[in-house]
């Protein structure tokens, strides 16, 4: 008995090991982010507090830019990075916290599809109001996803 409860202990003690040193990891790739000279994510402003989404090269530039609340979504709204970050290959999301983010226009293209990689703006859209439409669904609290300007700054 006291062997299975020795066992036991040291299994607990790894794995909380193994998840602070997880929590570590991500902490350092946002502070990473964060005091980077020059942020690879979709943003006018290097941290992850507040990201502003303001691409150039849309066909049809008819709406402001989108400011992202990138920390409420994720720590506050409890978003798994795996929701919106991505690096597909074979289908499957290769993505990790502790790599490299691109920005989005890395491989999604401003005005149109390419290599069936869906075009920045839908690529948005997808994310962004396909996520709020579901939790409308559910009937729980979410940001707009039906007009333009709940999301988008009216343009000057």
């Amino acid at each position: 008995m006291e062997r299975k409860l020795t066992s036991l202990f040291v299994a607990i003690l790894v794995a909380l090991a193994a998840i602070s040193c997880a929590v570590l990891a991500v902490q350092a790739h946002g502070e990473k982010l964060a005091n980077a000279a020059a942020y690879k994510g979709d943003t006018s402003s290097p941290n992850l507090d507040i990201i502003i989404i303001n691409n150039e090269g849309y066909e049809r530039d008819r709406k402001g830019p989108v400011t992202f609340t990138h920390r409420k979504h994720a720590l506050d709204y409890g978003v798994s990075c795996w929701k919106c970050h991505h690096d597909y290959e074979d289908g499957k999301n290769l993505w990790s916290p502790w790599g490299e983010t691109l920005k989005c226009s890395e491989c999604h293209m401003p005005s149109e599809d390419v290599d069936n990689v869906m075009n920045l703006q839908k690529a948005f859209h997808e994310r962004c109001k396909n996520c709020h439409r579901e939790l409308a669904k559910e009937k729980k609290k979410t940001g707009p996803y039906r007009k333009c300007y709940g999301c988008h700054a009216k343009k000057k």
